[in-house]
């Protein structure tokens, strides 16, 4: 049997201090990508090969997109304006359904869209860019 779960019941929620959080409201689709290590070549006359030799160095937490249901009455949805114009830098976290676990992370609001389409509901979509680790809990 599948251990395979909905994502239903997901939220994404704010916090200025990492201690008090916020959930923003009708979350659609919540994407996390782009997390990757730059390596530095380090291939020199002493290589024991024809293949190059890299060293691990930094380390990008990428970034969080999200996409909602535009809601003009949802505070939070109201304060990401100014926490984009202002560069703020807040905690977030993902938390999964059914204590599944939680990604937790700070990071600036470096996108903010609003799409209005007369034959679909208006939808907000946020990039959040990590900086800094993007920390994982199982099971919270």
């Amino acid at each position: 049997m599948s251990n395979a779960f909905a994502p239903r019941g997901t939220q994404l929620m704010r916090s200025p201090d990492g201690a008090t959080y916020t959930k923003i409201g009708e979350a659609i689709k919540i994407d996390n990508s782009g997390m990757k290590a730059d390596l530095a070549d380090v291939t020199n006359m002493d290589s024991p090969s024809s293949f190059k030799e890299y060293l691990p160095t930094l380390l990008d937490g990428g970034e969080v997109k999200i996409d909602c249901n535009f809601v003009n009455t949802d505070a939070i949805q109201n304060d990401l304006m100014n926490d984009f114009t202002g560069q703020t830098l807040l905690y977030w976290r993902v938390q999964l359904p059914s204590a599944r676990g939680k990604f937790e992370f700070q990071g600036y609001i470096t996108g903010l869209d609003t799409s209005l389409d007369v034959p679909k509901q208006a939808t907000r979509a946020v990039t959040i860019k990590i900086t800094g680790p993007n920390t994982w809990t199982p099971n919270v």
